[in-house]
């Protein structure tokens, strides 16, 4: 019984631990996602996508959040028309560099 208990213990705090997100630029560069939403107050301390669609959706603001190439999770492309924001926002084993901001 003990063994089950914690192996679902496991499995459970697997679940909850976010990816670290970053913010792309078109060469691969990338931007913790902590560190770039840092700029504005709309979505600032925000580190991950979900995050970011919370306080979005509190400020009402609209936006789009989709998967950037089907085949490839973990790559988002994110829009704000009305802040004039398009991003990239990907998992950090797309990074090919990190950025210090």
């Amino acid at each position: 019984m003990r063994i089950i208990l914690l192996l679902l213990f496991l499995s459970f705090s697997n679940l909850s631990q976010a990816a670290d997100w970053y913010a792309m630029s078109h060469h691969g560069e990338c931007i913790s996602l902590d560190k770039m939403t840092e700029r504005t107050n709309t979505i600032k301390g925000a580190s991950t996508p979900g995050e970011i669609e919370i306080m979005l959706k509190k400020a009402e603001i609209d936006y789009t959040l989709k998967p950037m190439y089907e085949e490839f999770e973990g790559m988002l492309k994110f829009n704000v028309p009305s802040e004039e924001w398009s991003m990239i926002l990907v998992e950090k084993k797309y990074c090919r560099e990190y950025l210090k901001r």
